[in-house]
């Protein structure tokens, strides 16, 4: 798998993948456009959605409505280093799942960008000439 962040102009960066393009800027008072989401907007989004794309299967195969399924995540920043401290994922479903909540619970809990939030991946940083 393979993705391609290239630098545009200002603070504004395009990334690249499957043919699909992202649009990643800063905001106004950051000295961006704001013609897109910052970094970590897009890792909570990315959080969220793949929190939804499993909550979704669940739900489906288990014939649990999900007209008007929502997630909404809320964070905080944190200090030393400077990142997201915390996270609260809150999974918004149109009727009560009575026992299959912790089941869904841990669906969600166990998608691919929470595991790897939790099981951190090796990263490796290189740099060449363009």
């Amino acid at each position: 798998m393979e993705m391609t962040i290239s630098y545009k102009e200002g603070k504004k960066f395009i990334a690249s993948c499957r043919g699909h393009e992202i649009t990643i800027d800063q905001p106004l008072d950051n000295g961006g456009k704001d013609e897109g989401p910052t970094p970590p907007e897009l890792f909570i989004a990315s959080l969220g959605s793949c929190i939804g794309v499993y909550v979704l299967a669940y739900c489906k195969n288990a014939k649990i409505n999900t007209e008007g399924m929502a997630i909404n995540v809320k964070w905080e920043k944190a200090k030393d280093p400077d990142r997201i401290g915390t996270i609260k994922v809150d999974i918004k479903l149109p009727e009560d799942v009575g026992k299959r909540k912790a089941a869904l619970l841990k669906v969600a809990e166990h998608c691919l960008v929470h595991n790897t939030i939790t099981h951190p991946p090796i990263i490796e940083i290189t740099l060449q000439n363009a």
